[in-house]
């Protein structure tokens, strides 16, 4: 037996090399837990094979092992099936090993490398051709991960439009349980990933691991139960038949499967996610957004989005974001697609006198664009048909009333770049709300499947126009909750978490999507009331307390607001602008109550100095008394003057200096008594000797 370790950011990861049983994984977790001890049980089990096969990190079918494998792949043309002995275990530094598997008979190599960054372990598979024929890849997981004994439940997300953010919770019993997308598209289900935990986990205890695809197509991410006892989880891209070929001498790589653990609990866990995802997007200011889009749909012109404008300035925007509809004949849904030219009846002049009459008023602007798609009435799908998923069929099926465009050819990536770069030449524009309202169906062209090299094709459109725009921001938004993932991370600095603007529904919605992204990564909007998709009823000071812990915005239309609601919405931004400094940098979590109908989020600065408290009811209490809150986790030994935040421009209210271990055993009343009511308060710690 051979082992090997790396470690890094209080992550070890230990890995031992059976002849017998491939490549285990001894260890991972904390390095304080890790002794150094190698607690592998290789045990010949009664009715099962001679050799102990069990679950590996390379595992291969065909040696009694009864999961779904590493590769399924054939050797062309003769279409000999590949199968992978363990070969080789490289360290190559402190936080990369190197774990090596061949096909001697089809001369094909196989790494899987396990890289420690930032105290999240990273995997991911490469498969090399050397032998004289091509090999036809069915299947490739990013990676394999054998689980601990403690590995009892699985947590999911789930949904639909405007209903995303749903949790599920599953006893890893036996059989396999999985998360997939097979459209093309990450979707509204969640993001392409899964918590597996022991059963006592909950918010702040317990052992528990996310895994999470950095892969923004069809995908599939699952935990089984194996006949043996074991349990592993496999992620994967998922393939087309014909769709990955490798050539002699050609390799093909996947993406990467992200891994965090943590000791106690779900907050650690997203802790760790939320500091990963911070060094992998770029570091921006969080302006204070206006997005039309609910303000007035298509119904505008360059007058009223200058009247829109002046509002939205008053209220404090700091973003004037011009969504669907400015671009040549679009009216509606039904067409203009792919046609991004400004609409010569709206914008005789073009964008640029709307541009400069938003930085007048001290603002900076942004568009809604959605290049990846194309209307059948549109001169671009007139002119190139054959740019289209599903061409040469007529009548390929739309969604929203469009087609996708085949992004994994060059030519249309290149028209989406020069036409993209275009509007962007004109100078002014500083952001793109970047918009995918349909899955990928059928996602074939001439016959030949693409969605693979579309997904790519995207990231390297993104990438080519954010090289040749330093400076652009990109929002990812596709219908609202789709395409939120760690593959498209690196590429955008927001999320546009659902198109539900209903202030409970967003609740949950945040929350969800905050336990892999961080708060201020989160686009959150103050939306119309009654809400134009569910049509409840909130006070403006509820629905802004709910869009703050969030990168603000506002989705609505201020002229329909009364004048004491327009004040109160301004006094909100302030407050918003007021502590966003250390928001955005700062850690979320949400306290676990008895009553189902209060929503306690707290958000703390990264030095601990500072920390708001926002209490949310949600429905009545069973009972007219109402409990304190107790703030757990703030700084032992530390005392804090607490006040509660105003609303209406003037002080906030003191009520007192308190030791953390007093709020955190008897707490503060602070239950807003209301159902839809809210109420936040501020935490500032004192400098020792202070009461």
């Amino acid at each position: 037996m051979k082992s090997s370790s790396i470690s890094g950011g209080g992550l070890t990861c230990a890995v031992a090399w059976t002849p017998e049983s491939g490549f285990r994984l001894a260890f991972l977790g904390p390095d304080e837990a890790d002794d150094g001890a190698i607690r592998l049980r290789l045990e010949k089990l009664p009715a099962s094979p001679d050799i102990v096969p069990g679950a590996s990190l390379m595992a291969q079918r065909g040696t009694g092992y009864a999961g779904v494998g590493l590769l399924d792949a054939v050797c062309l043309p003769e279409r000999f099936a590949v199968r992978l002995l363990p070969s080789g275990m490289r360290k190559v530094s402190d936080t990369l090993l190197v774990l090596e598997a061949a096909d001697p008979a089809c001369n094909i190599r196989a790494e899987t490398s396990l890289e420690i960054s930032d105290g999240v372990l990273t995997v991911s598979t490469c498969i090399f051709n050397e032998g004289s024929g091509n090999v036809d890849v069915h299947r490739c997981a990013a990676g394999l991960l054998p689980l601990d004994d403690w590995s009892s439940d699985v947590i999911l997300s789930f949904g639909a439009w405007a209903r995303e953010g749903h949790m599920s919770r599953i006893p890893i019993e036996s059989g396999r349980i999985q998360s997939v997308s097979r459209l093309g598209r990450t979707g509204f289900d969640g993001s392409p990933a899964m918590l597996v935990c022991e059963r006592s986990a909950g918010a702040d205890n317990g052992r528990a691991l996310c895994a999470h695809l950095a892969w923004s197509g069809s995908h599939s991410v699952s935990v089984e139960r194996l006949p043996d006892g074991s349990a592993e989880l496999c992620a994967e891209a998922l393939y087309e038949p014909g769709e990955i070929q490798i050539s002699t001498g050609g390799r093909f790589t996947t993406p990467k499967l992200i891994v965090a653990v943590a000791g106690n609990g779900f907050q650690e866990l997203s802790n760790r996610l939320h500091a990963f995802a911070r060094t992998r997007s770029r570091r921006v200011s969080r302006p204070v957004h206006f997005n039309t889009w609910e303000a007035c749909y298509f119904d505008f012109d360059s007058d009223s989005l200058r009247k829109l404008a002046t509002q939205a300035a008053e209220i404090g925007a700091e973003r004037f974001v011009l969504d669907d509809g400015w671009f040549i004949g679009r009216r509606d849904d039904s067409s203009s697609l792919g046609d991004w030219e400004p609409d010569t009846e709206r914008f005789p002049d073009g964008l640029g006198p709307l541009i400069s009459y938003v930085h007048s008023l001290g603002m900076t602007f942004g568009l809604w664009v959605e290049p990846e798609m194309v209307s059948r009435n549109s001169a671009l799908y007139r002119a190139h048909p054959e740019w289209v998923l599903g061409y040469p069929d007529a009548d390929a099926p739309t969604g929203r009333n469009q087609l996708v465009l085949d992004l994994s050819n060059p030519d249309v990536q290149d028209y989406l770049f020069v036409t993209l770069s275009k509007c962007l030449d004109v100078g002014g524009i500083e952001y793109l709300k970047w918009d995918c309202n349909r899955e990928l169906y059928p996602a074939a062209i001439d016959g030949r499947f693409c969605a693979h090299l579309h997904t790519l094709g995207v990231y390297a459109l993104m990438d080519r126009l954010q090289a040749r725009f330093p400076e652009l921001e990109i929002e990812s938004c596709a219908s609202g909750g789709g395409r939120i993932d760690f593959g498209i991370l690196p590429r955008v600095t927001r999320f546009w978490a659902s198109d539900a603007t209903d202030a409970l529904d967003r609740i949950r919605i945040n929350q969800a999507l905050s336990r892999y992204v961080p708060v201020e990564m989160i686009g959150s909007h103050v939306g119309p009331s009654p809400n134009h998709i569910t049509g409840r009823v909130f006070s403006i000071r509820f629905r802004a307390l709910v869009a703050m812990f969030g990168h603000f915005g506002l989705e609505l239309d201020p002229s329909a607001l009364s004048d004491k609601d327009k004040i109160a919405l301004a006094d909100a931004v302030e407050v918003y602008k007021r502590f966003r400094g250390w928001m955005h940098s700062g850690r979320i979590r949400t306290l676990p109550t008895a009553d189902k109908h209060l929503d306690v989020t707290v958000l703390e600065s990264a030095d601990a100095e500072n920390v708001l408290v926002r209490v949310l009811r949600t429905g009545m209490s069973a009972r007219p008394l109402h409990a304190r809150i107790v703030l757990p986790e703030l700084q032992s030994g530390s005392a804090y003057a607490v006040s509660e935040v105003a609303f209406d421009g003037g002080p906030d209210s003191m009520i007192g200096h308190f030791s953390a271990e007093a709020l955190t055993w008897s707490g503060l009343d602070m239950d807003p008594q209301k159902p839809n009511q809210g109420r936040l308060f501020y935490l500032s710690r004192l400098e020792p000797g202070r009461s």
